[in-house]
């Protein structure tokens, strides 16, 4: 079993090194890949002094850390489960209202994350069912941003052809929770109305969630593609952000 920890280790090490060289050392959650190779090294290496007799672990500790390790992936497991469900999810239909959530924007540049939720944004609205939805482009001003994500979307939608009278705009909201408390509070009135959330296709079951706790009981998801290397970041990530929801009680009236 200590080969198994030392594995997990070389390999979240190689995976930290890799999401550093794809998004820059800015990206503060990839170092939680450093802490996880750290960790199991130090598993292995309290593993390795038992098997040679350096050190005696009491049977109670062996329990307790199994027991902890057993909870743990069991609760991540599941909470990967429900992201998995929803990161293919397509409208079946039309709807009143597009929701699209915003992400990091360089200076007044949409990144590539973000470009690819208004692309499918885009295809959306241009197509049968959504060439009448109401847009509402969602996201403030973040750090080493000049200008608020909802105004660089609108412009990027505008600039491939959307009417901007077509394009609202919540600029105020600084996460995922805001943008559709926001977004519902300024232009949706009746809860009865068929919304659609574009995101990320790992961050669909969270936005989801949180628009059933906002009321909206129409809502449906449309995934845009993620980066396929840092995938699996932000997945886990992504089980960190809904753990988060669950204890701020942003859930509160969202069955999951």
């Amino acid at each position: 079993m200590q080969y198994t920890w030392l594995t997990i280790a070389i390999l979240s090490a190689g995976y930290f090194i890799t999401c550093l060289a794809v998004t820059g050392p800015s990206s503060m959650f990839n170092y939680i890949w450093l802490a996880i190779s750290l960790f199991f090294g130090f598993i292995f290496y309290i593993s390795r002094m038992e098997a040679c007799g350096r050190i005696v672990l009491h049977v109670w500790t062996k329990t307790a850390f199994t027991v902890v390790m057993i909870l743990g992936l069991g609760y991540l497991a599941v909470l990967e489960g429900l992201v998995i469900s929803k990161m293919n999810a397509k409208p079946d239909g039309g709807c009143d209202y597009m929701i699209v959530l915003g992400a990091h924007v360089k200076g007044d540049v949409v990144s590539k994350s973000l470009a690819q939720r208004l692309d499918t944004a885009y295809e959306y609205a241009c197509s049968e069912d959504g060439k009448e939805c109401t847009i509402i482009v969602a996201g403030g001003k973040g750090k080493g941003e000049s200008v608020t994500e909802a105004s660089a979307m609108k412009r990027y939608l505008t600039e491939k052809g959307i009417n901007p009278d077509r394009i609202l705009m919540e600029d105020e909201s600084t996460d995922t929770q805001l943008n559709i408390k926001l977004s519902r509070e300024l232009y949706i009135d009746d809860t009865a109305s068929d919304v659609v959330i574009a995101s990320s296709s790992f961050h669909i079951f969270r936005a989801l969630k949180l628009a059933n706790a906002q009321g909206l009981n129409n809502v449906q998801g449309l995934a845009a593609p993620s980066n396929k290397i840092l995938l699996v970041n932000y997945m886990l990530r992504e089980a960190v952000g809904i753990t988060k929801e669950i204890v701020f009680g942003n859930f509160r009236y969202a069955v999951i």
